[in-house]
């Protein structure tokens, strides 16, 4: 008895049978649990702009500070007297700072913003890679690097907006010499952490490529 040949063909089950639409979502979207990553970054993006409106629309702006004299940051309850000391948040009238200081603010801000959704779509190649189970293709590792420039070139913007802006905001508040920009050794260790490890999945994913083709070239 001959056995009839397999009728199936790219986009159809054997037997010829159409693939449905959940079939195609997932081949599109993977099976749902990668789109977590996307979804966490997109959720803090879509809290940054809506911080930023609010400070456009209200006049006024977030800054963090770290006070290091008592003196500048005295607060008065009914019952008693606190003070302010290390790194705080205040809300700072635009009314009371230079067009420059909010300009170098508002580009820290933005830096955030577009850093972070730059490597939510960088990163997407990678992810459906993983779930399609080929992980190790050029295409993932050209996104890698993409995703490791996007991370250190944001924070780097980031990091001269914030301070120059956090500097001449303490001047304009008449406290440069009792506060300083919030950014601290451990936050700038974090980032290089994330780069670092960046780098470390790239050539492992490079690796993984290299030995991926050497057993396609032996089979």
């Amino acid at each position: 008895m001959v056995d009839s040949p397999d009728d199936t063909v790219p986009g159809s089950r054997k037997g010829g049978a159409d693939l449905s639409g959940d079939d195609v979502k997932r081949r599109l979207f993977g099976t749902g649990y990668e789109l977590w990553v996307g979804l966490a970054i997109g959720f803090y993006v879509i809290y940054a702009v809506t911080e930023l409106i609010t400070d456009l629309v209200h006049s006024e702006i977030k800054l963090s500070l770290v006070f290091e004299s008592d003196s500048v940051a005295s607060l008065d309850f009914p019952g008693a007297a606190a003070a302010l000391s290390g790194s705080t948040e205040i809300w700072v009238s635009t009314s009371a700072l230079a067009a420059s200081t909010i300009v170098f603010l508002l580009i820290a801000k933005i830096a955030v913003i577009v850093t972070l959704l730059g490597a939510s779509i960088a990163i997407v190649p990678v992810i459906r890679g993983i779930a399609a189970g080929t992980p190790f293709t050029a295409r993932s590792n050209k996104a890698l690097a993409v995703l490791e420039w996007i991370v250190a070139g944001g924070f780097a913007v980031y990091v001269v907006a914030i301070v120059l802006g956090s500097n001449l905001a303490s001047r304009d508040l008449g406290i440069a010499n009792d506060a300083g920009p919030s950014i601290t050794t451990m936050q700038a260790f974090v980032v290089l952490g994330i780069v670092g490890g960046i780098e470390l999945m790239r050539r492992c994913f490079n690796s993984g490529r290299a030995v991926q083709e050497e057993l396609e070239g032996l089979v």
